[in-house]
């Protein structure tokens, strides 16, 4: 009988281990586990500070960008103003300043007042700010990568030394004992007495929308109206990124800017012509004008031509005589904001366009401010590049 009775209180307790581990399972399955990193780094993030999303978008919390708590330096700070209804939530750089009412659900960029939509939210107590927008303000990438221990989202700067799949594989164990604090906070919080024992078979369900691996199939075609000082810097930038573009001169501009233009030649560049149309006789005219020169002095003949006006009756025209004719797309050049917001409008507006997408810009100071960080952060989206040329017209 004694035998009976110990195999019995056996059979029990395995039953009772299956249905503990079955219960974090489940759990697991329910639940999104999100772990952070920055650059080279991994942060021990309670989980009242796990990463969470909220209508769509990806919220963290502000000690991500508090280096005196992570021990990572992004070059962002924050600070905050709580008294009586108030309560005004700051990121600062170098760059600029975003200031979010928490209370009333507003971002803000300080000193221009720009409205920058999108919020801060309180979740646990604690302020958390949205990913992408902030990211985008500051310059900063981050990715998505699905593993067995949930889903990372790793924050970088530049000064990050190993590639995420690098990452992934030194940071492993690391990840594991994340996702095993995690998880036994929950059994806790849902059942005191649970315990799951530092079990880690279990696969936790990453979420499956298109924000999560930040990747979407979009072609970027760089144009650059160089009216202004900045070809040279322009063409820095350029080659420090790897790409080339469509730069667009005007006729009356050609020969101050030979240098430049022979440089850009040089390296691969598309040539074309930027002209003030008053009318399509004229547009003929300047085109002609500028196109002498080219062939004189550089034995350059252009195909492409942007008219500033926009006149469809000269684009008539002067498809007409030969002429391909650069339009539509996004307008990006510099419109009078700080380069910091500039950007962050050009990368929203790029999230709801598909295929094949032209933005144009320019040589100004703000334009080549920004340039270097908003292509990074192109690519880090997976965004290629194209070099428009006169048969894409």
């Amino acid at each position: 009988m004694a035998r009976w009775r110990r195999l019995l209180a056996c059979l029990c307790a395995a039953v009772l281990a299956v249905g503990l581990l079955a219960g974090t399972q489940a759990m697991a399955d329910e639940v999104d586990i999100y772990i952070m990193a920055e650059n080279d780094q991994m942060l021990n993030l309670p989980l009242e500070a796990m990463p969470v999303r909220i209508g769509g978008s990806m919220y963290v919390p502000y000690h991500a960008f508090d280096w005196t708590y992570t021990g990572v330096n992004l070059g962002v700070s924050y600070g905050q103003e709580h008294s009586g209804s108030k309560y005004l939530f700051s990121l600062y750089s170098l760059e600029g300043t975003l200031v979010f009412d928490v209370n009333a659900g507003t971002c803000q960029e300080a000193g221009t007042g720009e409205d920058m939509e999108m919020k801060a939210v309180v979740r646990n107590g604690r302020v958390f700010v949205p990913l992408t927008g902030v990211c985008r303000y500051f310059g900063l990438s981050y990715s998505y990568t699905p593993t067995q221990y949930g889903t990372l989202i790793r924050i970088t700067n530049g000064q990050e030394w190993l590639s995420t799949s690098k990452f992934v594989d030194s940071a492993t164990n690391s990840m594991r004992v994340r996702y095993n604090e995690y998880m036994e906070a929950l059994a806790a919080a849902s059942s005191p007495a649970a315990s799951v024992g530092g079990n880690t078979s279990s696969t936790v369900r990453p979420s499956s929308t298109p924000e999560d691996t930040g990747q979407r199939q979009l072609t970027v075609a760089l144009a650059f109206q160089c009216t202004g000082s900045g070809a040279e810097q322009l063409l820095d930038a350029l080659e420090q990124a790897g790409l080339r573009a469509l730069l667009l001169f005007r006729p009356e501009e050609l020969a101050e800017n030979e240098a430049a233009i022979r440089r850009a030649v040089g390296s691969g560049h598309t040539i074309g012509l930027s002209i003030q149309e008053t009318s399509a006789q004229q547009a003929l005219e300047e085109a002609e004008q500028g196109s002498a020169w080219l062939e004189d002095y550089l034995r350059l003949r252009p195909h492409i031509v942007y008219l500033e006006g926009g006149d469809g009756e000269a684009q008539r025209a002067m498809a007409q005589a030969g002429w391909a004719c650069w339009s539509g797309g996004l307008d990006a050049r510099d419109d009078g904001r700080s380069q910091s917001v500039q950007r962050s409008a050009l990368l929203q507006e790029l999230e709801g366009e598909q295929g094949l997408v032209r933005i144009l810009l320019d040589d100004s100071e703000t334009v080549l401010a920004m340039l270097p960080q908003a292509i990074s952060q192109m690519r880090g989206e997976g965004y290629s590049f194209h070099l428009t040329v006169e048969t894409d017209l």
